[in-house]
C-alpha cells in the first residue's frame, strides 16, 4: 500500500516537472545560457528565418554542433552572437 502511494507521488512529481519544462520551452522569450536550442528555436529567439540561422552557422558566426542531422546551439553561443 505504501509503495503504491510512493509510486503515484513520484509519477505526479515527474508529470509536474515535465509540464514546467514544456511551459518553459514554449513561452520563454529569453535565451538561457545553459540550455541547448535547435535551429528553429534559435531562429524564433533571434527573430530571423531558420535558413538564416543555418547560414550563420555555416559562416561560423554562431557556434553549433551537428547531432543526428540537426544542429544544436548552446544558449551562451546565441547570446555571444547577439552581443556582437
Amino acid at each position: 500500500m505504501i509503495w503504491e502511494t510512493v509510486l503515484k507521488g513520484s509519477a505526479l512529481v515527474w508529470f509536474a516537472q515535465g509540464t514546467m519544462a514544456l511551459v518553459d520551452r514554449v513561452f520563454s522569450d529569453q535565451v538561457q545560457p545553459h540550455r541547448i536550442y535547435g535551429s528553429e528555436e534559435a531562429a524564433r529567439l533571434l527573430g530571423i528565418e531558420r535558413l538564416d540561422v543555418l547560414a550563420l552557422i555555416r559562416a561560423e558566426k554562431i557556434k553549433a554542433k551537428k547531432m543526428d542531422g540537426n544542429y544544436r546551439i548552446l544558449g551562451s553561443n546565441l547570446l555571444e552572437y547577439m552581443s556582437r
